[in-house]
């Protein structure tokens, strides 16, 4: 049987998958399952991370798990050790974001660039505001360089889009290895001389040891005057009380930040009361193309389940080492 656990798919998206691979299909928490359907659970569906949680509770129900689909990208909320003592399949979504993820990076851009921010304000104060003065600080991006921290498939899909507009592309990764896309790559440990060149610097990056606060006031007095920022990828990546230093002083002129080190976003945070930041609550990646994109990615894998040849699985990821 096949399980999902994520509410954010319907009915007919439900359908579709028994349609497709002729099981019984359930959506369900797990807890909510009688004892008999945890028996018969072979696949699960999930997101397994924030509202779509699995404990290692849930997968203990779970006798006859054989592999998890993750809905997502982001594994880091999984439970681990009771997935490998059951010695399960993992596979993820990764890439799936990638295309409204860059969409959301470059709007961010063009909305500084273009100073949208300011004319939202006139229009609200019935302000005809043509100055010579506001329309000096609209920008072009055309020519203007972009560092892009994290040259995955979300990075390097950044890359692409500010390509087309005319940007030259820096980007980082673990080793500096060329990606397409960038004209120049630079190992994480070179971040400092990736960082001066910089006019946008987008953070693209996976949570672990290396990235975590790898944006902090150093890094941050590195930067060009005047730079803008943009975090897409984990929240921990920012020491935010040096960011909201940064953004107070202008030393960074904007930024835009879809994620955070804690979500939601607490009422009290100092976020919410700086005028040249915009807030956005983990929507980046949202798209109303996101689900059939995962279920084509989970139907390809369930084809290479079937027939055993599991090395043939899209993203799938081995976590028993």
């Amino acid at each position: 049987m096949i399980l999902c656990t994520a509410t954010e798919v319907t009915e007919e998206d439900i359908n579709k998958v028994k349609e497709k691979t002729k099981e019984e299909v359930m959506q369900s928490k797990i807890f909510a399952l009688s004892a008999n359907e945890k028996q018969q659970v072979e696949i699960l569906l999930t997101f397994g991370h924030y509202h779509d949680s699995i404990s290692d509770e849930d997968l203990k129900q779970l006798p006859n798990l054989k592999w998890i689909q993750v809905m997502s990208s982001g594994i880091e909320q999984l439970p681990f050790q009771v997935m490998r003592s059951k010695n399960v399949l993992l596979t993820s979504a990764r890439g799936v974001h990638a295309i409204p993820i860059s969409e959301y990076v470059l709007s961010m851009i063009l909305y500084f660039a273009k100073n949208i921010q300011h004319y939202k304000h006139l229009q609200k104060e019935k302000i005809w505001g043509y100055s010579e003065e506001v329309l000096d600080q609209m920008t072009e991006i055309s020519g203007n360089i972009i560092g892009i921290l994290g040259a995955g498939s979300i990075g390097s899909e950044i890359a692409k889009k500010a390509k087309a507009f005319g940007m030259r592309t820096l980007g980082l990764n673990s080793n500096g290895r060329s990606v397409d896309g960038f004209d120049k790559m630079y190992p994480i440990n070179q971040i400092g001389e990736l960082l001066p060149q910089c006019d946008y610097i987008c953070a693209a990056l996976p949570s672990n040891q290396e990235t975590k606060h790898i944006i902090d006031a150093r890094m941050i007095s590195l930067m060009k005057d005047g730079v803008v920022f943009i975090n897409v990828g984990r929240g921990d990546a920012v020491v935010e009380n040096d960011l909201i230093q940064a953004l107070r002083t202008e030393k960074i002129t904007a930024a835009a930040l879809d994620v955070f080190q804690e979500e939601p976003l607490p009422p009290h945070h100092p976020f919410w009361g700086i005028d040249n930041l915009v807030i956005t609550p983990h929507v980046s990646s949202c798209t109303s193309k996101y689900i059939p994109r995962t279920l084509d990615i989970f139907f390809e894998n369930y084809r290479c389940y079937k027939k055993k040849r599991f090395e043939a699985m899209i993203n799938r990821i081995d976590f028993h080492i």
